[in-house]
């Protein structure tokens, strides 16, 4: 799951399928396997992701509506860099022991 703060994101499947989804502001959640020759489009800001659906590879291109859309990598916020494992644990539905685990895997610290 991430984000793109500022721009909207196009995706074009050139070669096999592709799950993809994104969750809206409302928290509806919009999934879709896009096939070749298919588009999708993730509102800006909006949490989204694409990961591969067929036994084979599958190709897409990937365009952005702006020079600096921004990156932000949902895992990586909560648990690679400063957030204290006691704010990650009340704002999730996640215990102590599970988020430093995560910490631990990505490089985490407090």
């Amino acid at each position: 799951m991430h984000t793109h703060p500022g721009a909207n994101e196009l995706l074009l499947v050139l070669h096999g399928h592709i799950t993809a989804g994104f969750i809206s502001s409302d928290n509806s959640v919009y999934v879709k396997t896009v096939k070749k020759g298919e588009i999708m489009v993730f509102p800006q800001g909006l949490l989204h992701f694409q990961i591969n659906a067929g036994k084979n590879g599958a190709l897409a291109f990937v365009t952005l509506s702006s020079p600096n859309p921004g990156l932000q990598i949902l895992d990586f916020a909560l648990f690679a860099y400063n957030l204290t494992t006691a704010t990650v644990t009340k704002t999730t539905f996640l215990d102590e022991a599970t988020v430093k685990k995560l910490k631990a895997v990505l490089g985490g610290i407090g």
